[in-house]
């Protein structure tokens, strides 16, 4: 999704379905008990879905509110049950995301220039094609990515597709930017957990405790949840793995380019006191008469403070309550949640975050003298060791250069690690390396940033060319992701065989116009990142 991992931190409607002209009581009735099977009833109250393909089966249910509205006395403050609703709500339409900046990325992946935004955002939405109780089909969760400051439950529309492979798919949306992720001194002194920040883990938290409560309902099986995300919502999956506040939540984890392994969270303290900076520049006071103030400030106001204020870094933060200790250090010490995991990244990441065809502005170093010194601002004492891994002879081979480290740098050398942690602890994991070259203007972009995305929703972005090739590779995408949800294993029928990472042999599977086992690229280079980890992590 649009953000660089370490650059500031570590259908608008389905539709309802509605016939018209049908005229005689055996078309009455038919319809009758269509629309009987696309109600259901959960904790809040009765839903009426809508229909997303010409089976009367597979029924959409959108806009469902998971939480109360976080808004007034709630901003800022964990997530609420939802009120309860008299009558039967509609579901037709997705709720509108969180308060975000337009993305530059939107016109590509959606074809429009922004969201539909509000304070009140707390929904998810629901995908099935079989409503029994009895179905107990396995349930995929999709934490989107954006960098926890943009994205909703619509990028990408996995629903439709997912759902049509057997299994219950689920979206959420979750607070973003300076709502989801504000610490402020006073916001800490009047929780009882001694806590501030982490509200959109939270939210994620309780959209997951809604799943169990709720998704039995739709013909899911609670027992059977594998979260799963791109980008931050990738690394916050990685998060609730290492939170005891997300204990037994799911089953199985898929994290498509992005941990929380590979590099330090920020501390509480230090979150603190970007919030006073933010709220001096708001001109409100840090105490509780103060925050009254804060709450009843326009979210538009609140966005366009923070994005003006130098060096905000609104991400999850280790607070003593969510996190006990650093997510890294979790791994490290076994304590993360045990479950199986597909983990991997893609071969090109960083190559759309200064390109044009988004509106990337990310800084490339195109001289030696630039390469250079960029590697010293972010190795340090390591920068020779980096460019010694990383080498360029010349200022043509800056380009190549840079793209490897930094791709490795933010994304492949976390997975890798991520993989290894999880194997130590036990746990099958499935890395695999994303190499699809895309047709058309993107193709100078090699495997990018997201990219696998498109191929796993069969939604291609605006400027996609189509190739006969795309096709065989997101069925391909889409079967081992779904094998993996129903079995803990990328495996089945026609599926080229992928087993479980083994750091002796250190492959992984690539997926690209080659799907099969191959040496983990690049793994050789990684120890400078290793070395740098080690000495920021506690001894």
């Amino acid at each position: 999704m649009p953000f660089e991992m370490r650059a500031g931190s570590r259908i608008r409607s389905i539709g309802s379905f509605a016939v018209q002209g049908i005229v005689g009581a055996l078309f009455a009735g038919c319809m009758a008990s269509a629309q009987v099977a696309s109600q259901v009833t959960i904790d809040s109250g009765a839903l009426e879905g809508a229909h997303f393909s010409e089976n009367a089966s597979d029924v959409a249910f959108l806009g469902i509110p998971y939480a109360a509205p976080p808004t007034g006395e709630l901003r800022w403050r964990p997530p609420q049950r939802p009120d309860a609703w008299k009558g039967v709500r509609k579901a037709a339409e997705y709720g509108p995301a969180c308060p975000q900046f337009p993305s530059d990325w939107l016109p590509e992946m959606l074809g429009r220039k922004q969201m539909v935004t509000d304070e009140s955002c707390l929904y998810l939405n629901v995908w099935t094609t079989d409503l029994s109780a009895k179905s107990k089909l396995p349930v995929m969760v999709w934490i989107h990515g954006g960098g926890n400051i943009e994205g909703s439950q619509e990028w990408p529309p996995l629903g439709p597709v997912l759902a049509k492979h057997g299994v219950v798919v689920v979206t959420i949306n979750y607070r973003l930017g300076v709502l989801g992720y504000f610490s402020h001194p006073a916001l800490t002194a009047e929780s009882s957990h001694h806590s501030s920040g982490n509200y959109g883990l939270l939210d994620q938290i309780e959209a997951l405790n809604w799943v169990h409560r709720n998704i039995g309902k739709f013909g899911g099986d609670a027992a059977q949840i594998t979260v799963f995300g791109a980008s931050s919502g990738s690394l916050d999956i990685c998060d609730l793995m290492a939170s005891p506040l997300a204990t037994g939540l799911f089953q199985r984890a898929i994290l498509q380019s992005g941990v929380c392994v590979d590099g330090l969270a920020p501390l509480l303290d230090h979150a603190e006191a970007d919030g006073k900076r933010l709220a001096q520049n708001l001109g409100v006071a840090g105490n509780s008469e103060g925050l009254a103030k804060l709450r009843a400030i326009p979210a538009e106001e609140l966005l366009h403070t923070a994005a003006q204020t130098k060096d905000m870094d609104f991400n999850p933060v280790v607070d003593g309550w969510l996190f006990r200790e650093q997510p890294a250090i979790t791994f490290v010490q076994g304590r993360q949640a045990k479950i199986p995991v597909i983990v991997g990244s893609n071969s090109d990441e960083v190559s759309i975050f200064a390109s044009p065809l988004v509106g990337g502005t990310a800084f490339r170093p195109k001289t030696l003298e630039e390469y250079h010194h960029w590697l010293d601002q972010a190795f340090k004492t390591h920068a020779r060791d980096a460019f010694a891994a990383y080498p360029a002879r010349s200022d043509r081979d800056v380009p190549d250069a840079f793209l490897k480290m930094d791709t490795d740098y933010e994304f492949g050398f976390g997975s890798r690690l991520l993989a290894c942690e999880m194997t130590r602890a036990g746990q099958n994991a499935y890395l695999y390396d994303f190499s699809y070259l895309g047709a058309g203007k993107f193709a100078s972009l090699g495997a990018f940033h997201s990219e696998e995305s498109i191929l796993l929703s069969k939604k291609y972005w605006t400027s996609w060319v189509n190739s006969p090739d795309d096709e065989a590779l997101s069925n391909t995408i889409i079967d081992y992701w779904v094998q993996f949800a129903k079995t803990s294993r990328p495996t089945g029928p026609g599926l080229p065989p992928w087993p479980a990472y083994d750091p002796k042999t250190d492959r992984c599977q690539e997926l690209g116009r080659n799907v099969g086992q191959i040496p983990t690229p690049r793994a050789a280079s990684f120890s400078v990142f290793e070395e740098m980890l080690k000495e920021q992590l506690p001894k």
